[in-house]
């Protein structure tokens, strides 16, 4: 028995220890672990300390205007938090002052999509690439940017839409009027750009593509659009050089044989003066970018029409339409192919669109093109939308107009 007891007094001795053993080492994981939240809290106050330092450093050298100041501040807080776009607005505004615009693109462009000042700050960009700086191209892809973001970015939808026009880029031009009136953010001048997309010229084009193209002296964009925003030869305008624009189209015509604008330009030239073989000629060595133009499909059809090769020029005719209803051209050109086909009633019909269509032309060649677009012109290219089929044209301006004209404050706003 004293044997017994003996061995339970040891087992319970042993127990004991191990019990305290165990204890100290829970209290040590539970000690290390306070520890090391006590760190973590710490680490957070000290982070949250150096931001507001940071923070507040800027902002009194910004108020100083010591942009130099700013600049290196700045750069330390983005070194130090790279995620942080407080430290990018501060160095892009720092750079921007100093006149430093490389930087302040770069940090401009650096800011993420999921940050809520992303979409104002690339707006601001896409201004500057424009215009500052004379990167449009870059600026076009600041947009897209942004449209990806939030397709309902009305700034962006109008910047794309006038670089477009000044730059004639047609197809372009089409395709994004039509995205921007999707998505309600069109602005009323669209409206007349589409209607007048096939003989666009703007007032101050030509000057806007020269500069662009004295940064970037090997684009055909801009040289192209630079020469087809010329007024006629007929008008008397020469260049400095005393060149006039056909001259002109025919030397970047011989550089850019396949560019669709020299083309559309050269058969319009020919068409205007009756020169068949010229047409032909023309004609015989499109390039495969020209079989969604409507334009070179309504020249196919005035050159079967000459020939009198009716049925050709209809088809020809019919798919210049369906490329773009508001051709009002083909139109015209249709209804001389009715008359010959003794369709005369049918004919009437597109004569008095036509006639609608070229007094509609008038009235908007009689107003600056950068001026608000009067209501009554907008309610004429509704009606001729609505008599062309192109519906998406048609519902968006008479949406656009009962806005208009609905009392409050909202009847002269844009959607």
């Amino acid at each position: 028995m004293i044997g017994s007891a003996a061995v339970i007094e040891q087992t319970q001795s042993d127990r004991a220890k191990h019990t305290g053993t165990k204890f100290q080492w829970l209290w040590g994981m539970f000690l290390a672990a306070l520890l090391s939240g006590g760190v973590v809290f710490g680490n957070h106050h000290w982070m949250r300390h150096k931001k507001d330092s940071y923070l507040s450093r800027c902002k009194s050298a910004q108020k100083e205007e010591q942009w130099l100041d700013l600049r290196i501040i700045s750069a330390q807080w983005s070194a130090w938090d790279s995620s942080s776009v407080d430290a990018i607005l501060y160095a892009a505004d720092a750079e921007m002052h100093l006149e430093d615009f490389e930087s302040a693109v770069k940090y401009l462009w650096a800011i993420p999509d999921s940050d809520p000042r992303a979409l104002s700050s690339l707006v601001a960009l896409s201004k500057m690439q424009f215009g500052l700086i004379n990167r449009p191209l870059d600026g076009v892809r600041t947009c897209e940017r942004i449209l990806r973001i939030d397709n309902r970015a009305t700034a962006a939808h109008h910047q794309l839409i006038e670089f477009y026009a000044v730059t004639l880029q047609k197809r372009k031009l089409e395709q994004q009027i039509r995205f921007a009136i999707d998505c309600q953010r069109e602005p009323p001048r669209a409206y007349v750009y589409l209607f007048l997309m096939d003989t666009m010229r703007i007032a101050g084009a030509s000057e806007s593509n020269s500069r662009w193209l004295a940064e970037d002296p090997e684009s055909e964009l801009f040289d192209v659009a630079r020469v087809l925003h010329l007024p006629e030869p007929e008008s008397g305008v020469r260049t400095s050089s005393g060149d006039d624009k056909y001259s002109l189209a025919d030397g970047l015509f011989k550089k850019f044989p396949d560019n669709l604008e020299l083309l559309a330009y050269k058969v319009d030239v020919s068409l205007r003066s009756g020169d068949v073989q010229a047409v032909f000629q023309l004609l015989s060595a499109l390039p495969m970018a020209a079989d969604d133009d409507n334009r070179f499909w309504r020249a196919k059809g005035w050159l079967h029409l000459n020939r009198n090769e009716l049925h050709k020029s209809s088809e020809a005719l019919d798919e210049a339409i369906r490329l773009f209803p508001m051709d009002w051209y083909a139109r015209n050109l249709l209804a001389d192919l009715l008359r010959k086909q003794a369709s005369l009633a049918e004919a009437q019909q597109l004569h008095e669109l036509v006639q609608s269509a070229r007094q509609l032309r008038i009235q908007i060649n009689a107003i600056a093109i950068d001026s608000e677009i009067p209501n009554p012109i907008l309610t004429e290219l509704a009606r001729l939308a609505e008599q062309c089929d192109d519906w998406q044209v048609a519902k968006a301006l008479n949406q656009r107009l009962k806005l208009l004209n609905m009392p409050g404050p909202f009847s002269k706003q844009q959607r």
